[in-house]
Parts: C-alpha cells; structure tokens; sequence
C-alpha cells in the first residue's frame, strides 16, 4: 500500500531497524543494541552515521554521552530526567504492546508513539464493538509537545486491519473511515463522498471523537466531506516523527577532528558566535578574540556540598604559520573558574562571552582557539560535563607603517564604556575604553550599533565618514530603507581609539553593511572598510552575563609583549630579530625575568657566555627555583672557567627538574675541574646512561 503511513510506520522503520549490515559488522552487541534499539526512534540521521564511522569501543562509549547530554532538559543536575524517560517508556512498550503479536513491544506502532511522544491524555478502547474492528483512540493534550515542533492536540487511532494482525496506525488519507467497519455499504463507483459521509455518520452514533479521528488527527480541521484528503494529518506525523530531533543540535556529529581536543571533548562541540580581529597597540599589532556561546550550550552544575553553581572554562590559543600548519608561532592555556549561588543562579539565561587578545608578528597566519567548559556536579570525574567550541581562521597581520593612511578592521559591539582606574590593554579595551564585542553580529531593533575603526596615519584635516546602508544582495521588498550616515574628524584628543555610534531605530530586520571611509580635507577618498551585520525584528536579544578575559598578554607588564614577539620570530626562522626583540623586552622590562632567559640563551648560542652570566647572576640570586635561570647561568660560567661560580646553580638545577644529559655533563666537567673525580664520573654515567649518543658525553669520557 503506497500510503504515508506505510512510508514512515514501516518503510522507514525498517530502514532503521535494518540498517545496513556492512556498516555495523564492527559494532558490539551493546552498541548495536543501542542504536538498533533505544535510540532507534530519536536518533537523527547525522548522528547515526556518524556513530557508525566511529572505530572503537571507548569513541562509541563517548558518542553515547555526548548524545544524552544534548538532550538533558536540566544540564545543573547529575540526573539525565530525559535519557531516564526515554528508558522508561521503553520499557512500559516492551511490556504493554506486544502482548498480542510476535514481535517486541517497542517495534510495533503503538510502542513507537509512546516512546516518541509519551502516554497520551486519555486511551478510549473500541475492542468489544459488533460494528468495528478492534481500535483504539489515543488523544493528546500537552502544551510541553510545542517545545519539540508539535502541536499540543490532538488524535491518534490504531486498528486491527480486517480484524486480524496488531494494531496498526490507522490513515485518514488511505485507510478512511470505512475501513474502521466490519461491515461498510458497498462501494458505489462515482459516490465517493458519499461512502465517507456514510461511514462517518455510523462512527458517529459510536463515539463523536472516533468519527473526527477517522477524518483527520487534527482537532481544528472539521469535517468537510468535500475535502477529506487530511493533509493536516500528513503534516502533523511528519511534525512528530521529527519532533525527537526538533531543536537539537546535531553540530557535534557532523564535526569532530580527533586532533582538536582530548577524547572526553571529542563529541561534545557546541555551537558559538566568535571573531577576531587585528589592531594596533602598545609597540605593534595585536590580535583580539571574542567568542560568545549560547546560554543553552553552556554547561553550569550545581555542587550540593557548597550549595553554589559553577563551571571551569579552559581557552587554549595556538597560532601557525598559515603555509605550514607545523610552525608554531605562539600557543597558550589559560584557566577561569565560575560560581554563583543560588540565588545568582536564576540570572543565567544569557549567553557567556570571553575574549583575550595576544601580541603577533607580520604575516599570514592560522588560527585556532579552543574554549573547554567542564563543570562536575561532585568529587567524581566520572560525573563531569564537558563541552567545547572552536574560533578558527586565516589571520592576516600587516607590516607596521607609518605613511600611508589607513583605517584599521572595523569592530562591531552593543556598546562602549570609559572605565575608571589604570589604562589597560585587553581584549578590545583600549586604555580606559572598552569595547562590548558582539561576535554573532545581529543587533536587536531600536538598538544603538557601535563602530571601532581607528584611522591611521591621517592628514590634520582629515575626518572619518560612516554609513549603514542596506546589503545589496539582500532582499527589503520594493522600497529598501534609505542608509543613515554620520561624520566626525579624524584626529583629535579621544579616550583609545575612535568608536562612532549609530542608533537603528528606524531600520527594518535584514542584513545590511556598516561601512567606513578615511577622507582627506578635500573629500578625496584615502582608505575605506567595512563589515556586514544583521538587524533582527525582535526588540531585545540576550546580551551576555559573563565577559571574561582568557589568555590575555598584559602589555602593562614591561617587556612581555616583546618577549611574545620574539618567541614568534624565533619559530618563523628568523634569529636576528627573533634577538632584537629580546633585547627590547630586556630594555623596556629590565626585571622581566623570562625576558632576560631567553637572551641569555641568545648570548650563549652566540658565543657570548659573560654577557649571559652578567644577565642571569641578580636573577638567580633573587630566583633560585627557575629552572632556567639556574641551568644557563651555571652554562654560562662553566663557559667562563668561572667553575666555583657555576658549581652552585647548576646543583640547584639538578635538584629542580629531572636532569637531561647536556646538564651531567656540565655537572661532571664542574667536579672535575674542582677535583672531585668521583662525583664527576658518577654523573657522566648517568649522562651515558640517558644519551649515549652525545657528542659531548663521548668527548669528555675519552678524555
């Protein structure tokens, strides 16, 4: 029978059910179980075959999780309220629906409604009728049905078709009303209608509602005999057999790269809004980036032994060269920890932004910044949640000039604020003015959109010029919204960079493009830019509650950005400024210790073994347990016959991490130097033992 019914109530659940065998050879029986059984129902097709390419029984294990933990209704708790539902009705369609048939409950129809859809409001059993087949009329009414795509009322009707068989779902557009009887007028060609009208008058002394039923499982169609298709109820089982997966994210099965994040964070990506964007700063380029995630995707428990709720989020930052992926330029981990009480707890409903901003050097860049959030509702690693997001792209970083007029990337945010206290340099804050980044780009109507776009270079009297004028690909109907525009100079005194406002009150929802132009005195054009965002119809949209910074270089501490810097250009290959860069950060942060360790390794690889002793000794004395600090300056004068001298932070860094072979031998020419062959020969063959390789440890036991 080519009926809807048949469509989805069998053809589809077989394709399910008997999935193809060569796909799931590999599968354990627990496994196969799960997905040909529990999940079979509320399982999206993304999601399936994604399980299915998985190899390995842990990956399969965390895909499981992953997938309940898309669907748990109340993320604060350690209880699963909808995974144990599901497992509930399972169960009662196991043991309910397949009394009377050969197969198991939950693959008969009965068995699939209720656990898709749960029991229904009210059963009305028709088994005991002289005039029907044996049928049974479910009815609905449950507003919570809108949160999953279907509407909150209505029908559903089984039957055993010509009395024999299970129940089966009844159609209202092939089986009809006259397929509920045992004994239906016979069919006169040509009296369509008629029959219909027939066949429902004689449901209708049975039970008012069966007779609606048979005509459609809408309860707002009515029965209009000259149009007795049901299209309605064709629209609303579509409704239902996606209602499982209705406003579920399914991003985390159609992307999980097995380099990204540890396996625990394999499948749980969550969907975020983020950008970045590169500006000028304290002694260079920087990058800045925001990534605001959705409150839904945000995984915050409550811990009952301190009655608070919390969440840890981990941002890792890595940025490579864009032409080989290989050459790490600068990468970074930095944790935050989040807590609220109870009471602060009923404010989470908005959305979760952090942003940090990291010193960059010239050229074409990659890059990747991961946000873990991982929140345990107790002691037990087993019981924590874990998700992750991802900013990733091509990072374009040009050379510092000072000539040519330019504008820098435009900004888009909710607002800006003049903060008090010391000028900082952060993720898009500028000294005393800070940016409220908005990643996702959409502004609710009626609100004010804020543009940075700092001119460079630009003559005295040049000005800057903004409008926010309609995307010309989008679509505004016959008469598009005229574009609104303002100007201001370009120089000036101003508080950080230049930030312009521009209200959207009289602009309609669509998307339009914010753009900027640098003109000189006389209105000729010396640099343009701009950047597309969307104005939504709704009057508000959630901002977010938590701003906070990850990751962030502080140029206010002397010489660390230089430090970044020259780390970068020593991975790009290129020493000389890689050195020029130390020896800035030395400069301006005299008492930046990382600095002064790197351009003592400078010095020592230049052959310049005082310099590096003269750098490091204040250091050590101050600092004994830098592990650095005590192994190149004990280098460092080793090199300068200065043996008594290197005797004591050598030792020092032997007692600080565990030794490599390089460090023996130092230790060993030390002592024996100083006379103490022994303990020299004891620690060139620990330096053999570890590297018996070394250039340096064959040379000094030849000797």
């Amino acid at each position: 029978m080519k009926s809807w019914v048949r469509l989805a109530a069998a053809g589809t659940l077989a394709a399910l059910v008997c999935v193809a065998a060569a796909a799931q050879d590999g599968l354990a029986p627990r496994h196969r179980a799960w997905l040909e059984e529990e999940v079979v129902y509320i399982i999206a097709e993304t999601e399936r075959q994604a399980f299915l390419r998985l190899e390995g029984e842990d990956l399969r294990d965390a895909f499981i999780e992953a997938f309940w933990e898309r669907r748990d209704p109340n993320p604060t708790t350690a209880e699963n309220e909808y995974r144990d539902e599901h497992y509930e009705r399972i169960a009662y369609a196991t043991e309910f629906y397949g009394r009377d048939t050969g197969r198991a409950g939950w693959r008969t129809d009965r068995g699939r409604f209720h656990i898709v859809l749960g029991p229904p409001r009210t059963k009305e059993d028709f088994s005991y009728s002289n005039f029907l087949y044996p049928a049974e009329l479910w009815f609905y009414n449950d507003p919570a049905l809108r949160e999953h795509g279907v509407p909150p009322f209505f029908y559903l009707l089984f039957f055993r078709r010509f009395g024999a068989g299970e129940m089966q779902l009844y159609s209202p557009v092939e089986d009809g009303p006259q397929a509920l009887l045992i004994a239906p007028e016979p069919f006169i060609q040509g009296d369509f209608r008629q029959q219909i009208e027939w066949a429902f008058d004689q449901l209708h002394e049975i039970s008012p509602e069966l007779a609606s039923a048979a005509l459609s499982f809408r309860t707002d169609e009515g029965t209009n005999f000259g149009d007795i298709r049901g299209f309605g109820t064709v629209s609303l089982m579509d409704e239902i057999y996606r209602s499982p997966t209705y406003g579920i994210d399914t991003g985390y099965a159609e992307r999980f790269d097995f380099g990204t994040v540890e396996s625990d964070y394999l499948f749980n990506f969550v969907q975020s809004a983020g950008f970045h964007h590169v500006l000028p700063g304290p002694g260079g380029y920087y990058l800045h980036w925001a990534i605001e995630i959705p409150n839904e995707s945000v995984i915050v428990v409550r811990d009952p032994e301190i009655g608070r709720y919390g969440a840890v989020f981990i941002a890792s930052i890595e940025i490579s060269a864009l032409d080989d992926p290989e050459t790490v330029l600068y990468d970074d981990r930095a944790e935050s920890f989040f807590a609220v009480s109870e009471e602060e707890a009923a404010a989470l409903g908005q959305p979760f932004l952090f942003r940090g901003v990291v010193p960059v050097i010239p050229g074409s860049h990659h890059l990747r910044i991961i946000v873990r959030n991982r929140a345990c509702p107790s002691r037990s690693e087993e019981e924590c949640r874990r998700a992750y997001t991802l900013l990733e792209a091509p990072v374009e970083v040009p050379e510092l000039q000072f000539e040519s007029p330019a504008l820098t990337e435009p900004v888009l945010a909710h607002g800006s604020d003049l903060l008090g206290g010391d000028p900082l340099y952060r993720g898009y804050r500028f000294g005393r003015r800070s940016l409220r980044p908005n990643p996702s780009s959409v502004f609710a109507a009626g609100t004010t959109l804020y543009l940075l776009s700092e001119p460079l270079n630009a003559p005295e009297d040049a000005r800057v010029e903004w409008t926010v004028a309609p995307d010309p690909a989008a679509l505004f109907g016959d008469e598009p919204p005229a574009p609104v525009s303002g100007t201001v100079a370009a120089g000036g005194d101003r508080d950080g960079p230049l930030v312009v406002s521009q209200p959207l009150g009289r602009l309609p929802g669509g998307r339009y493009v914010a753009g900027v132009r640098l003109l000189a005195g006389d209105g000729r054009e010396l640099a343009r830019r701009s950047a597309p965002f969307q104005v939504s119809p709704r009057a508000t949209l959630a901002r977010p509650l938590v701003d906070g910074g990850l990751g962030e270089i502080r140029p206010e501490l002397a010489g660390a950005p230089e430090l970044v810097r020259a780390r970068q250009w020593e991975a790009a290959g290129n020493p000389a400024l890689a050195r020029a860069f130390a020896e800035e950060a030395v400069r301006v942060g005299p008492n930046y210790v990382p600095a002064r360790e790197l351009l003592a390794q400078y010095f020592l690889e230049g052959n310049a073994p005082a310099e590096a002793a003269t750098l490091l000794g204040p250091v050590f004395e101050a600092y004994p347990d830098r592990y650095d600090t005590a192994a190149r300056l004990g280098e460092a004068r080793v090199r300068t016959g200065d043996f008594e001298g290197a005797l004591g932070p050598l030792t020092r860094a032997l007692e600080l991490r565990a030794p490599d072979a390089d460090l023996l031998v130092l230790l060993a020419t030390t002592h024996l130097v100083l006379g103490n062959e022994a303990s020299a020969g004891r620690f060139l063959d620990q330096a053999y033992e570890l590297d018996p390789e070394n250039e340096r440890v064959l040379a000094l036991r030849r000797r």
